[in-house]
């Protein structure tokens, strides 16, 4: 006779452990070490399953433990494509704007070099900045602004853990007097206006500008901004403005930042950039080039600007990065050089072909200021590689088919470490704002 089926109830973990007269409690502390090295996928599932779990993941001091214990990873911005969009153009010399209608190219692109904290400013032209976090889907759009010729960046005040995004530009009708907006992410008075600061160039016809080629760049608590005059005897520097007080300064540029001012050979790159940063005049007229892809960068936590010299038929080397020593003094010292031999002529073009190269990060964990260090680089071509000062040879890392971007020449990779951090307001769904983030990218 068949024995009647009994419905047996599966024992819960504390059920077996105590069968078998064993009790296991983690302490706390424990668990967070655990916690705080899984990946952000992960924690946002534990987070739905322990309510003291999801407080603990939402403390300021674990996200941000989190996040430097991150593995970075490259990380690909997606162009959109071409698309229309709706503008606000300035007619004559009102100060009125007008609606206009054209094609949206470049969109979206990443400000800055570097993520901030894990979070992203994306520029759209057509809908205005967005801020990101690529890691939790999540986007907060600020409010728009109608400002022509001005350069917007985002840094990280960590003293009082507020986002700034801060646009800067240089009023057409004082010359060498700034005009400023600065935004706290999350405060309710929205854009406001920053005291004015006046450059001191010493002259008054209008010769001075925010140079929108060179990125700018957060680093040492500060944003920072490249500018530039049209004299060769006038200042060109670095606007550096604190995150802290809320003030500017202006920084000078490197010793060799006035030595450059001199023609380049074109060597593949593009005519009209070059033409466009032609038009500094000397005392006695004489008309000389802007270096072609001078750029601002961070790194080890420092401001450091970079020496183009790829197109110079004077220096052996490709690229120089000088780092900033001192703010007070304005003093600079050369802490890297990128050079490749003439032998290795195809890996020289993959650094002297793109309009660009931004240098990422050193890598290998040796100390500030070594010299042998490998540095990771990113270009427009939509490549980053690394390059070896020991054998002198490039390695690439990555390389996006970017044959259907038409015009591009934005920095579209970056370096991404992951991130939990959520700013008020911020709403699920990046929409066609799509980050790719590259499988082999952690055996660099």
């Amino acid at each position: 006779m068949a024995r009647p089926r009994t419905s047996k109830k599966r024992k819960t973990g504390d059920e077996r452990s105590a069968a078998c007269g064993v009790t296991v409690t983690l302490p706390d502390h424990v668990v967070t070490e655990v916690l705080v090295r899984l990946p952000a996928r992960s924690l946002a599932r534990l987070r739905c399953t322990c309510r003291s779990w999801n407080a603990e993941v939402s403390l300021p001091g674990f996200q941000d433990r989190h996040h430097a214990l991150a593995a970075a990873k490259l990380t690909f911005l997606e162009p959109a494509p071409t698309h229309m969009g709706s503008y606000r153009i300035r007619r004559g010399l009102s100060r009125r704007t007008l609606p206009w209608l054209s094609n949206c190219f470049d969109c979206p692109r990443v400000i800055g070099s570097k993520p901030c904290w894990g979070l992203v400013l994306i520029a759209r032209p057509c809908e205005g900045y967005s801020v990101c976090n690529p890691t939790t889907g999540e986007i907060l759009h600020l409010p728009r602004l109608h400002r022509p010729h001005c350069a917007t960046v985002m840094g990280f005040h960590a003293p009082a853990r507020e986002f700034k995004v801060v646009q800067l530009g240089i009023d057409e009708e004082v010359v060498g007097k700034l005009h400023a907006i600065v935004l706290t992410v999350g405060d309710a008075r929205g854009w406001r206006a920053i005291s004015s600061f006046q450059l001191g160039l010493g002259f008054t016809d209008d010769a001075a500008s925010i140079d929108r080629d060179v990125q700018p760049v957060f680093a040492d608590g500060c944003l920072h901004w490249s500018f530039r005059t049209n004299y060769l005897d006038k200042p060109h520097g670095v606007l550096s403005f604190s995150l802290a007080d809320e003030s500017f300064r202006r920084v000078p540029q490197p010793p060799f930042s006035m030595v450059d001012l001199v023609p380049v050979h074109l060597n593949g790159v593009r005519n009209y950039r070059l033409l466009r940063a032609k038009g500094i005049r000397s005392g006695s007229g004489e008309e000389v080039a802007m270096p072609v892809g001078k750029t601002l960068a961070e790194l080890d936590g420092r401001l450091c600007m970079v020496r183009d010299v790829r197109h110079r038929s004077d220096h052996d080397v490709l690229l120089e990065i000088w780092k900033l020593q001192d703010y007070d003094t304005g003093s600079w010292s050369l802490d890297y050089r990128v050079d490749l031999p003439a032998p290795g002529q195809r890996q020289r073009q993959l650094l002297t072909a793109p309009w660009l190269v931004v240098p990422l990060t050193y890598l290998g964990g040796s100390p500030p200021g070594d010299k042998k260090r490998k540095l990771l680089v990113a270009t427009t071509a939509h490549e980053a590689h690394v390059y070896d000062p020991d054998s002198g040879t490039l390695r690439t890392v990555a390389s996006i088919d970017s044959s259907g971007d038409g015009d591009d020449d934005s920095i579209r990779l970056l370096l991404y470490q992951e991130s939990l951090v959520r700013l008020p307001g911020m709403q699920h769904g990046l929409g066609n704002i799509k980050f790719v983030q590259l499988s082999n990218s952690e055996h660099m």
